[in-house]
C-alpha cells in the first residue's frame, strides 16, 4: 500500500503542474484545456485534503488506543474483568456469567 505521504506529496505535486499548465493554456489563447486544467487542479487539491484528513483521522485513533492501553497497564485493568466478577470473587463454570461467582474465603 502506498503511503499516506507519498500519496499527499503526488497529489499536491500534480496539482501544482495542472496549476502551471492551465496558465500556461489561458497566456496562449486557448480557454477550454484552461477550464479543465483548473478543475483537475480543483480535484487533486481536495484528494490531497481528503487524504490528509484520513491519516489525521488514523493517527489520532491509534493515539487514543496507544492512551488506553498505558492506561489500562497503569491501572492494571484486565481485558477479560468485564466477562467475570470483580477482584476478590472466584468464578465457577461460566466465566461469562457473573451468577457463577462466589466470595472467596481468605485462607486461616
Amino acid at each position: 500500500m502506498i503511503s499516506a505521504r507519498l500519496r499527499y506529496a503526488a497529489l499536491g505535486l500534480t496539482a501544482i503542474t495542472l496549476g502551471a499548465l492551465a496558465l500556461l493554456y489561458a497566456k496562449a489563447g486557448a480557454p477550454a484545456p484552461a477550464a479543465v486544467c483548473l478543475l483537475l487542479t480543483g480535484a487533486c487539491a481536495e484528494a490531497c485534503s481528503w487524504v490528509r484528513r484520513a491519516a489525521e483521522q488514523l493517527q489520532t485513533a491509534h493515539h487514543q488506543a496507544r492512551q488506553q492501553a498505558l492506561a489500562d497497564q497503569r491501572t492494571g485493568i484486565e481485558p477479560w474483568a468485564s466477562w467475570c466478577c470483580e477482584r476478590g470473587w472466584v468464578t465457577h463454570g461460566d466465566l461469562h456469567n457473573p451468577d457463577h461467582c462466589t466470595k472467596e474465603t481468605p485462607n486461616r
